[in-house]
């Protein structure tokens, strides 16, 4: 569903539909502004473009560098512990570490970086940094800090709801 300008839906002015339809559109018009994932994945959107074309010189994706990184740091050993840090799926997370397989960047009998994912994940850096001193420096170093945290406990209060939605059933 489309909403085209303020009080128009469709070729319809609000003053013009029934008060049933005008207290829908409202409810869309509410859902579109305030929702959650709609807010997530647009800014998730165009952040991750933002980045991906900043990298774009090393040849890498920003989910892409994202693992590497992860991989390279130790911070995960297994599948499970990837999937668990980067709140993946580990569907998605094999499909992904498939290609980084397939381009020569991780070892394909375990988690760990070869040679060629070094030298790319090290190329990607610098280009990382300037993106994200982009996005930091357009917020402001107080701000940034505070979004992480607002994002840190968005995280805690969905992780934890789903938990206690799963002990339920």
């Amino acid at each position: 569903m489309y909403i085209h300008d303020g009080d128009r839906f469709g070729k319809l002015s609000l003053s013009e539909m029934s008060e049933k339809a005008a207290s829908t559109l409202a409810r869309y018009q509410e859902v579109v502004r305030a929702c959650a994932v709609m807010n997530f994945r647009q800014v998730t959107r165009v952040v991750t473009a933002h980045f991906d074309e900043a990298l774009r010189p090393a040849g890498l994706r920003a989910t892409q560098l994202n693992l590497l990184v992860l991989i390279e740091g130790a911070f995960a050993v297994t599948v499970t512990d990837l999937a668990g840090i980067l709140a993946m799926d580990r569907t998605t997370l094999t499909r992904n570490l498939k290609l980084l397989r397939a381009r020569g960047f991780v070892q394909a009998d375990r988690i760990a970086l070869t040679t060629k994912g070094r030298t790319a994940a090290a190329a990607a850096l610098p280009l990382w940094e300037v993106a994200q001193a982009g996005i930091v420096e357009g917020l402001g170093e107080r701000r940034w800090v505070a979004l992480l945290g607002e994002l840190t406990a968005t995280r805690a209060v969905v992780r934890d709801r789903a938990r206690t939605n799963r002990g339920k059933r």
